[in-house]
C-alpha cells in the first residue's frame, strides 16, 4: 500500500506539469494569434489607405482626362461650327438679305441675315469635312430650270431635284470651262433622256416669262409666272434647252464667287480690295408726319453707296451719303473719292481691285472703264482691275451694310427722332457709335467728276460679256469673260483669251483673241440705240431671231432730245452690227414724252 502513493503522487505532478505546459502553450499561441490578428488589422488598415490612394490617383487621372476630353471636344464642335457656317455663308452658297428688317440676333448681337441658295442635301455633298425665307433676288435662269427640273423629278422621271446634279450629266466636268461653256467636243451635244411615261398625254409647268405690256404708246415689260401646257416632249425639250443655256451662266457665277474669295484670303500688304454697291435709296421720313406729307411728293431720298474695303489681315466697311439721286458711273466715282482717300492715307498701296455686281448705267460701261484707267493712276496707283459678278447674282456684304444703316435710321425716328432729308441723316448717322465709315457726297463732287469724261468714247464691244478689266497703263485696258489673277505681281495674263482696248486710239489694240462677243438674249428687253440709212434711232429690243434683232423704235421730235412712242409700233428687223450701244431708260419729260439721259444722249448725237 505505501509503495502504491509516491506512484500517484508523481503520476499527479506530471499531470500538473503537463497541464501548466499547456496552459503556456495556450497562453502563447492566444498571444500569437492577437499578434497577428493586431498585424493583420494594420495591414488591413494599410491596404485600405493604399487603396483609397490609388482609387483617389485614378479619379484625378480620369477627372483630368474627362476635361481634357471635354475641353477637346468643344473646340473641334467650335472648329466645325466654324467651318460649317464659313462654308454656308459663302457667296455662291448664300446671300446676305438687304432688307433693314432682316436680322437675327444671337448673343444680343443683331446681324444680317443669310438664305441659301441651295438645299440643304446639295449643301451636305458640296461640304468638303464630311460628305423660309422669301426670296426675291432669285435669279430668273435658275429659277426656270428649277420649275422644270421640279416637275419632271416630281413625275418619277428623273431621280434628283439638284441642277448641280444635271448639269453633271451633260459636261465632262463641271469646273471645266470648255464643257460648260459647251464648246467641248465630247460633250457639247450632250442632254438628260428620260423614258417618257406610258400613257403621255399633256403636262402643265410653271414659268417666268416677260410680258410686253403697251400702255399710252409706251411698251414696259413685266415679268409674270405663267403657267403653260405642252406635251412630254416640249417638256423635255425646253428643259435641256434651257439646261444648255444655263451651264455657262453657271461657271461664270460660281467662277467669279471663288477668284473673289480666293483674292481676299491672299491679299499681300500693297493690294486692296474694295467691294461695292448702290443700297436702295432711304425714304427720309419723321416720327409724327401730317397725312398730306405721308401721301404726297414732300418725302426726301438719301442715295447710299457701301463698300466693304478688304486689307490683308482687316477689313472696314464705308457708306457715303447724298442729296444726289443719280447712279451713274460718274456718281459711282464721286461716291468712292472720300473712300479712296482714306484707303490711299498708306502710301504703301499700289494695286486696287474693285469688285461689284455689273448693271449698265452704273459700273460695266464704256464711262466707268475710262474713268478706272484713268483717275486711280492720278493717285499713284499701279495696277487696277474690276470684277463683275453674273447677273443676278451679285448679292454681298455691301447689301448688309446698307440694310443695317437704314435699321438703324428707322429705330432712330421710332424713338422719337426726325430724319427729313439726307443731310439730318448723315448727320445721325456720323454720331451714331456704328464701326461704318460715313462720308458725305455733294453734287458739286459729281459735277467735278462729269468734267473728267470726254463727251465722246469709243465703244468697248462685248461688253455685256465683260466680268474682269485690268489695267496698268493710262487709257489702255484688257478684259475678259472671267477674272483670273494666277499672276499677283503682275495683271496681264494669257488666261481666258483677253483683249486690249485703246481709249486713245479708239480701237481693240492687238489681242490674243477675237473680242468677246455681246450676249444677244440678254438685249431683249432693254433699250437701244440702232442705225437705219446712216441715221440713229432709239428703241426697245422685242425680241432676238438668230442674228437679228427686232426693235420697236421711238419717234424724235425734231432734232432736241425729245421722244414719243409712235401710236402705230415702228417694229423692223435689224442686224447685230446695227446696234450702236445699250442705254438707260429714257426719263418721262412731259405726260406723253421722254428724254434720254445726257450720256445716252451724247451717244446718240455722235452715233
Amino acid at each position: 500500500m505505501s509503495s502504491s502513493t509516491p506512484d500517484r503522487d508523481s503520476q499527479g505532478r506530471k499531470k500538473q506539469v503537463s497541464s501548466r505546459r499547456s496552459d503556456n502553450r495556450t497562453r502563447k499561441l492566444k498571444e500569437e494569434i492577437d499578434q497577428l490578428k493586431t498585424g493583420l488589422l494594420r495591414e488591413k488598415r494599410r491596404a485600405e489607405r493604399f487603396r483609397k490612394r490609388l482609387q483617389s490617383l485614378r479619379n484625378t487621372k480620369h477627372k483630368a482626362t474627362s476635361k481634357k476630353n471635354t475641353a477637346n471636344g468643344f473646340r473641334k464642335a467650335a472648329a466645325n461650327r466654324r467651318s460649317v457656317v464659313e462654308f454656308l455663308t459663302r457667296d455662291e452658297n448664300s446671300r446676305l438679305l438687304p432688307g433693314k428688317k432682316d436680322t437675327v440676333s444671337q448673343n444680343k448681337v443683331r446681324v444680317q441675315r443669310c438664305v441659301l441658295t441651295k438645299s440643304l442635301k446639295e449643301l451636305y455633298k458640296d461640304y468638303k469635312p464630311k460628305a423660309s425665307d422669301r426670296n426675291t433676288c432669285a435669279c430668273i435662269d435658275h429659277e426656270n430650270v428649277k420649275l422644270l427640273l421640279e416637275r419632271i423629278h416630281q413625275s418619277g422621271l428623273i431621280g434628283s431635284k439638284s441642277i448641280s446634279d444635271a448639269l453633271i450629266q451633260i459636261v465632262c466636268d463641271v469646273k471645266n470651262k470648255k464643257c460648260m461653256f459647251r464648246q467641248c467636243a465630247t460633250c457639247c451635244y450632250s442632254e438628260i433622256e428620260a423614258a417618257l411615261p406610258q400613257n403621255p398625254g399633256l403636262v402643265t409647268w410653271q414659268q417666268w416669262e416677260r410680258e410686253r405690256v403697251c400702255s399710252e404708246g409706251k411698251t414696259f415689260s413685266h415679268f409674270v409666272k405663267r403657267a403653260l401646257t405642252g406635251t412630254w416632249e416640249d417638256l423635255l425639250k425646253s428643259f435641256n434647252e434651257k439646261l444648255d443655256a444655263l451651264a455657262k451662266h453657271q461657271y461664270i457665277w460660281i467662277h467669279q464667287v471663288e477668284q473673289c474669295r480666293a483674292l481676299k484670303n491672299s491679299l499681300q500688304d500693297h493690294e486692296v480690295v474694295v467691294h461695292m454697291d448702290f443700297s436702295e435709296n432711304y425714304a427720309c421720313k419723321l416720327n409724327v408726319e401730317v397725312q398730306s406729307f405721308h401721301f404726297g411728293g414732300s418725302r426726301k431720298q438719301a442715295t447710299i453707296h457701301t463698300c466693304m474695303v478688304y486689307k490683308s489681315g482687316m477689313s472696314q466697311a464705308y457708306a457715303t451719303i447724298s442729296d444726289s439721286l443719280r447712279h451713274d458711273e460718274r456718281a459711282v466715282w464721286a461716291h468712292l473719292k472720300p473712300v479712296l482717300d482714306d484707303i490711299l492715307s498708306d502710301t504703301a498701296i499700289t494695286t486696287l481691285h474693285f469688285m461689284s455686281d455689273g448693271p449698265l448705267t452704273q459700273y460695266r460701261n464704256r464711262k466707268n472703264f475710262y474713268l478706272m484707267c484713268t483717275l486711280p493712276f492720278l493717285r499713284g496707283i499701279k495696277e487696277i482691275t474690276w470684277n463683275f459678278s453674273e447677273k443676278a447674282h451679285g448679292k454681298g456684304a455691301p447689301d448688309g451694310v446698307g440694310g443695317s444703316i437704314k435699321r438703324s435710321a428707322d429705330a432712330f425716328v421710332h424713338q422719337g427722332g426726325d430724319i427729313q432729308g439726307p443731310q439730318e441723316l448723315f448727320s445721325f448717322l456720323e454720331k451714331s457709335s456704328s464701326t461704318v465709315k460715313f462720308k458725305w457726297i455733294a453734287e458739286d463732287d459729281i459735277v467735278r467728276v462729269d468734267e473728267a469724261v470726254p463727251n465722246a468714247l469709243p465703244v468697248v464691244k462685248g461688253t455685256l460679256g465683260i466680268h474682269q478689266i485690268t489695267t496698268d497703263t493710262p487709257g489702255k485696258m484688257c478684259h475678259r469673260e472671267v477674272s483670273c489673277f494666277c499672276l499677283r505681281l503682275g495683271l496681264q495674263c494669257e488666261c481666258g483669251s483677253p483683249s486690249l482696248f485703246d481709249f486713245h486710239s479708239g480701237n481693240a489694240a492687238s489681242s490674243t483673241s477675237s473680242t468677246t462677243s455681246t450676249t444677244t438674249e440678254d438685249l431683249v428687253g432693254k433699250m437701244v440705240i440702232v442705225s437705219y440709212d446712216k441715221k440713229p434711232f432709239v428703241g426697245q429690243v422685242q425680241n432676238v431671231v438668230g442674228e437679228e434683232i427686232e426693235v420697236s423704235c421711238m419717234q424724235q421730235i425734231g432734232k432736241k432730245n425729245n421722244f414719243v412712242w409712235p401710236q402705230v409700233s415702228d417694229v423692223i428687223h435689224y442686224f447685230n452690227s446695227d446696234v450702236k450701244a445699250i442705254i438707260a431708260e429714257p426719263e418721262p419729260s412731259t405726260s406723253r414724252s421722254s428724254k434720254l439721259s445726257d450720256e445716252d444722249w451724247d451717244t446718240f448725237v455722235s452715233t
